[in-house]
């Protein structure tokens, strides 16, 4: 400490000793995971090849139809595109999306049924606030989303790693589960659409199956569609929502991956009843979502093809998919098993059991080439032996370099 005029002033080092002792919530103590963190953060460091994050290419933006959408929408409604908007959304935004699934999924929410959210991160978040209380069971397929297992590990639930096969969730080990935890099972969360981090999608006959089994209890679902539309093989399957006649499923969709990520608008349909509850929380979270991302997505799907749109970024990355594949067959050990995924976003290596892709990510981290380890994604139980590969986000030149280099590194760690 020194005086200055009579003033004591504490200098800056016993200042931050002080804030050191700051109490802070045990909640965060579940959160120690930075994985996705370290993902973000990696975007802005130049020469890395980043395999590590979920991001759509950069190049598929929609730049100049994205300016001249901001532009119409100052020009004839600047006022109300700079102000606050409903809770619940700008109407006719909402309007759009539900004609959209109707067109696309047949799904028929009405427009009281849909919510716009702040990206779909926030849709999970509201979901572990309306629903978990410390102690209750979530349940997951397995391996799982590693932001959702953020999300919702925050409200001290217990997680439940559920396993997969190629069709999706084993209802064998569902039914297990509800007889196990009964009525702690509070919510269920799944990913049917070329899952992140695996690139599997869910059989009809597993879709249809699982509502069948969960219909006799009162437990809501998650159903996050983020990669529903990116689809490979020119065929879209129909989302769990379209078999739930009873409004247990809660679908979370988002433009993030279709269209552009930064603008941060994504929603969520639910039952009426339950959208009063979310309608509530998402007014104390933030009171609105942007409104001019909001109008301007509008005016986007107004003036715009996004079905067009969507047909341009598909073929792009399953050339990116198609090349990784091509590499991986040629750079890696047969030893690396992985998952032809259909669409999505993702590419998901299986290393033999007693190997660590910790140890692997080290390795490669030196010479600039990162992705994300398998743990991660585990919500309980965790594997160390997988790895999960982003194709998206990386050019061709990219792809070819970096997973050649991966190759390389990672024939020599299996033959240690």
């Amino acid at each position: 400490m020194f005086n200055d005029g009579g003033k004591i002033i504490l200098h800056r080092r016993e200042l931050l000793r002080q804030v050191n002792h700051m109490k802070f919530a045990s909640r965060l103590e579940r959160l120690q995971d930075k994985a996705l963190l370290n993902a973000m953060e990696l975007t802005e460091t130049k020469d890395v090849i980043s395999f590590a994050a979920g991001f759509p290419s950069p190049e598929t933006y929609p730049v100049e139809a994205i300016k001249e959408s901001f532009i119409q929408v100052l020009e004839l409604e600047g006022k109300e595109a700079l102000s606050y908007c409903s809770t619940s959304g700008y109407v006719k935004l909402r309007k759009l999306i539900a004609k959209r699934m109707r067109d696309r999924f047949e799904l028929d929410f009405k427009t009281e049924e849909i919510v716009i959210t702040s990206g779909s991160q926030q849709a999970l978040d509201m979901s572990g606030m309306l629903f978990i209380n410390k102690d209750d069971v979530i349940l997951f397929e397995t391996p799982s989303y590693l932001g959702a297992v953020n999300a919702l590990r925050a409200y001290e639930a217990e997680l439940v790693s559920l396993p997969t096969d190629e069709n999706g969730l084993i209802m064998d080990s569902l039914k297990q589960a509800l007889d196990r935890y009964g009525e702690r099972v509070k919510l269920i969360y799944v990913i049917p659409d070329f899952q992140n981090p695996t690139g599997r999608s869910w059989s009809a006959e597993r879709r249809k199956e699982f509502i069948e089994c969960i219909s006799p209890y009162d437990i809501p679902v998650i159903e996050d569609a983020a990669y529903s539309e990116l689809s490979f093989e020119n065929r879209l399957e129909r989302p769990l929502s379209f078999y739930d006649k009873k409004g247990q499923v809660v679908y979370v969709g988002t433009f993030s991956k279709t269209f552009c990520p930064g603008l941060r608008v994504a929603w969520l349909c639910a039952r009426e009843d339950l959208m009063e509850k979310y309608l509530i929380l998402k007014n104390a979270a933030d009171l609105s979502s942007s409104a001019i991302a909001q109008r301007q997505m509008a005016y986007y799907l107004q003036k715009y093809d996004l079905d067009d749109h969507i047909k341009r970024v598909v073929g792009r990355y399953k050339e990116r998919r198609d090349h990784m594949m091509r590499v991986i067959d040629r750079e890696f050990p047969k030893e690396a098993r992985y998952i032809v995924p259909g669409g999505g976003l993702f590419i998901w290596i299986e290393l033999p059991e007693h190997k660590d892709s910790r140890i692997l990510l080290n390795r490669a981290a030196a010479e600039k080439i990162v992705f994300i380890p398998g743990g991660s994604f585990y919500p309980s139980g965790v594997k160390n032996n997988e790895f999960r590969l982003n194709f998206s986000n990386m050019s061709h030149d990219e792809i070819e370099k970096g997973m050649t280099i991966l190759g390389r590194i990672t024939r020599e760690y299996l033959a240690e």
